[in-house]
């Protein structure tokens, strides 16, 4: 079923992302997929939510999936699309990719696809969404801000759900 949602992001990045100007938004695009990765390393033995499928057997291969086709895509349609003359249209398009995340989470939960573990719930993917967005837009326009402030956001997750990072290998 991940694939067939990565399918669909392909399909929507062929429709609506500027691919003519992709190299404007890669940057960003592999700053998403270096916290995905940076997710799996530390938190290997420790998740917080696990992808599940009936084709792919394993979190780590959804996860791959998703991190290298997904999130590319939906970085790449966020960005290009993203709204340059009014700071109420620009709220407006984070909430709504806030709400599109969301959504697609809250139906891989109903469908038994994706689960929570060690205190991690939907509500809190909800407000790690509201952190995602805005910090994938600030990325774009001022990387090394975003890279000093992604350290003590990941440090903050580190400590709040006891990711053992002793235990990394």
């Amino acid at each position: 079923m991940h694939i067939i949602g990565q399918i669909f992001w392909i399909l929507a990045v062929w429709r609506w992302g500027d691919w003519r100007n992709w190299e404007r938004y890669h940057s960003t695009m592999l700053y998403m997929i270096a916290i995905s990765l940076l997710y799996d390393v530390l938190s290997y033995q420790h998740t917080l939510w696990e992808f599940k499928d009936f084709w792919l057997p394993t979190h780590t291969w959804n996860s791959i999936v998703v991190t290298f086709i997904g999130f590319p895509c939906s970085v790449l349609i966020y960005l290009s699309r993203f709204p340059q003359n009014s700071i109420v249209k620009q709220i407006r398009h984070i909430i709504y990719w806030i709400l599109i995340y969301s959504a697609i989470e809250l139906f891989f939960v109903s469908i038994n696809l994706f689960d929570y573990h060690n205190g991690w719930n939907f509500g809190l993917s909800v407000l790690f969404n509201c952190v995602l967005f805005p910090m994938l837009l600030l990325h774009h326009k001022k990387p090394l801000l975003a890279y000093l402030l992604t350290v003590p956001i990941i440090f903050c997750f580190l400590i709040i759900f006891d990711i053992p990072i002793s235990k990394v290998k």
